[in-house]
């Protein structure tokens, strides 16, 4: 990371050096500053501080209590205002006599001079709040209790959990009040820090994450996991923060660690004032809200915010009044590339009951308050590789499970970021069987084109638009974030009763003891397996699949007669049908043939999960499988009769990640000072662009391990053809 290049302050104009306000101030009447004597508090004040002992953050200078000044220190004439009230960063002595103020120049002269000084030392304030002995306490478990006033606004950055005792706050869209439950958060540096705020006084307790731990583990096995946190580091010390520390309240933008970047989560008041109407009580039948937009312009930030508000804004209606105030959402996520709640590759419809406060690598399975209504895999994380049967998957999860004839919750839908040609064709046909209340395009930057043709289409439906929120710098790109999802999806442990947060297993895959699943036989535990797209040889089936990433669907027998070649549509005996198209690869795989490349009806079908073909033992004829999903959800549909297992191929990402997890955490060791930091030039983020320019670097320690056979060390250009690189646009040209 470049350094920031310092200027002294009036070199331009030949002020000379940069001097306090009081002497600036000292200078223009003429007298000559008196030097103060060090003015140390009492016991009886220390004692009253807030200390390390009680795990309260230092307060600024500006606050803190002064021992009064002697009598022959005393100004004859004092205007000085108390230190409380003096800004952060001020050079005015404590003590030192100072003239009455009666001159416009000296003022104008004393807020230049601590605008410089702030200007210089460019620190960006965040939270409003300033703790003291009487509006925060930590107790010995590192739960946090702090007291807000109206309108003050705190930024945490890490993992907590959210109870009110009094009073309420919003955060993120939901507005979270005294009798809810605790609201668990995850705010990593990757995405924008959720902001909280007061709307009255209130009593918030913050708690530790008992999953925290286990989630940053995952840092050891891939570096792209790395500095996401409030870990201490070398550069920022270890004085205000610890190990076993969740969460970190950030200050001042000096508060979070070095050499990071943080990015508040803003709603402009253009957003906010759609979200009020979009969620507002209402007597007719629940909305039904589309949301569109370009790459990257705040659609899923924009759904989020306007689900959560959905399922907290509980408006207490009048007694007079039939408006009920929306207590649940249905979310239906269309976008494969970057969906909320399942893996990429896979579309959901989910029902929401409580706010979603973490980003999508945080709970890639839903917990407690969500529950997943039907799930559909497409096999690809872009919806160009069979943009029809994406379509007819949403339209199915809409008429066949959410039925809006009979629904009583509102439908948050969001589509994907493609708006122009195919993409923009996906979006109008959404529309047109959706039928949605209002549509919201997230962009008021175009295409032009696009714009005008959805406001055509739409008729009579309300289509707003409403500004972007691009982010100007991310350290990651969408492949990282992909990957992050799916890593964190493979290495999760399903909830139990009693838990109700996620855990995640640091283990390397190579080391977890796979599902052997027998494909050979009368009693095989899979139906066959079935390619979407490109359709391998028989023969090269098992190359092609060995160490790839497939969907687990489970498929009604009547679905397979869609799968028939043209002019067999007499056939109806489920004997018939495996015999007609299935063929057995050399190894004994049961391979159905699809050379049309047609997709299961999604009707016929749902998806439970995605697995890892870690082996294939063709002398004993099973696969070797990594997935999250308990063992007791595969044996209950491997052997239900009328429904099958069927393993789906496609165009998910290569699971490289999986291939170099031992070779990182053998590396964490020499590597934990933060020299692995991910970071992403902003010509870097395009999608395809990134998928085979990153390099990342795995430390000395894995350099000099060479004992796993499947990988191989490159440098450089190292076995790279002439031109294989993704060539760059140069944007400097024709600079001096």
């Amino acid at each position: 990371m470049s350094s920031v290049k310092k200027r002294k302050i009036g070199s331009e104009t030949g002020a000379g050096p940069p001097v306090s306000a009081f002497a600036a101030r000292q200078k223009l009447w003429g007298t000559k500053p008196k030097e103060a004597a060090p003015v140390e508090p009492t016991e009886e004040e220390q004692g009253e501080a807030p200390g390390a002992q009680d795990g309260l953050p230092n307060r600024p200078a500006s606050t803190r209590k002064r021992k009064p000044l002697r009598q022959e220190d005393q100004p004859p004439s004092s205007n000085v205002a108390p230190s409380a009230e003096r800004p952060s960063g001020s050079r005015i002595q404590q003590g030192a006599s100072l003239p009455e103020l009666s001159s416009d120049s000296v003022q104008d002269a004393i807020s230049s001079q601590l605008e410089a000084d702030a200007t210089r030392r460019n620190v960006l304030h965040h939270s409003s709040f300033r703790p003291n002995s009487k509006n925060y306490h930590r107790r010995p478990n590192g739960q946090v209790v702090i007291k807000l006033s109206e309108g003050e606004r705190v930024v945490i950055l890490g993992s907590y959990g959210l109870k009110v005792n009094e009073g309420e706050i919003s955060v993120a869209g939901a507005t979270i009040r005294r009798h809810d439950m605790v609201s668990w958060v995850n705010a990593p540096l990757c995405h924008a820090i959720p902001v909280i705020r007061t709307t009255r006084d209130t009593v918030l307790e913050l708690r530790p994450s008992p999953a925290a731990a286990s989630l940053r583990d995952l840092e050891k096995l891939n570096p792209v996991f790395g500095r996401l946190w409030n870990d201490p580091t070398a550069e920022s010390g270890a004085s205000w923060s610890s190990r076993n520390d969740t969460f970190r309240v950030i200050f001042t933008s000096e508060d979070g660690p070095k050499h990071t970047v943080l990015k508040e989560l803003s709603s402009p008041g253009e957003w906010n004032k759609k979200l009020a109407q979009l969620t507002a009580p209402r007597q007719s039948k629940p909305p039904r809200i589309l949301i569109c937009g370009p790459k990257s312009s705040g659609k899923s930030t924009f759904s989020r915010m306007l689900a959560n508000r959905f399922v907290t804004h509980h408006v207490a209606p009048r007694e007079d009044a039939k408006d009920i105030p929306w207590n649940e959402v249905a979310y239906l996520d269309v976008d494969p590339g970057q969906p909320e709640f399942t893996v990429p590759g896979v579309i959901s419809l989910v029902n929401m009951s409580k706010p979603n406060l973490a980003p999508s690598f945080c709970h890639p399975a839903v917990e407690a308050g969500f529950k997943v209504v039907n799930s559909q895999a497409v096999a690809s994380v872009s919806p160009a590789l069979d943009p029809e049967h994406l379509v007819e998957c949403a339209i199915d999860m809409f008429k066949l499970h959410y039925k809006p004839d009979t629904a009583k919750a509102p439908l948050v839908i969001n589509t994907p970021g493609w708006v122009q040609g195919t993409g923009l064709d996906i979006i109008t046909t959404l529309i047109k069987h959706t039928d949605p209340t209002e549509i919201v395009y997230m962009s008021r930057d175009g295409p032009e084109e696009t714009v005008e043709h959805l406001k055509s289409f739409c008729g009579s439906i309300p289509f707003t638009t409403l500004p972007s929120q691009a982010s100007e710098y991310t350290s990651r790109t969408a492949l990282h974030y992909r990957t992050m999802q799916t890593m964190s999806y493979f290495h999760i442990k399903p909830p139990s009763v009693a838990v109700k947060y996620h855990v995640w297993d640091p283990t390397p895959l190579t080391e977890i003891p796979p599902f052997k699943v027998r494909y050979r036989g009368a009693n095989r535990g899979i139906f066959g397996l079935l390619c979407y797209d490109y359709q391998p040889h028989p023969s090269l089936l098992a190359e092609s699949i060995n160490g790839m990433i497939v969907a687990l669907v489970v498929v009604e027998e009547a679905a397979f007669r869609y799968l028939l070649p043209e002019g067999s549509s007499e056939i109806s005996d489920i004997a018939q049908v495996e015999s007609a198209i299935v063929t057995q690869t050399p190894e004994g795989i049961p391979f159905i043939q699809n050379p049309n490349g047609k997709a299961i009806r999604p009707e016929l079908s749902e998806t439970i999960g995605l697995a890892l073909i870690r082996g294939i033992d063709a002398d004993r004829g099973e696969l070797q499988v990594l997935t999250p999903l308990a063992d007791s959800v595969l044996a209950k549909f491997s052997k239900d009769g009328s429904r099958k297992l069927v393993m789906v191929a496609g165009k998910f990402d290569t699971p490289s990640w999986a291939y170099t997890e031992d070779l990182y955490r053998k590396s964490y060791g020499n590597t934990q000072s933060g020299s692995q930091e991910v970071t992403v030039a902003d010509e870097d983020t395009d999608e395809d662009a990134s998928e085979g320019d990153h390099e990342e670097d795995v430390g000395p320690a894995a350099r000099e391990y060479t004992e796993t056979p499947w990988v191989e060390m490159l440098h450089g250009n190292q076995k790279r053809s002439v031109g294989s690189r993704v060539w760059r646009v140069r944007r400097d040209l024709g600079k001096g």
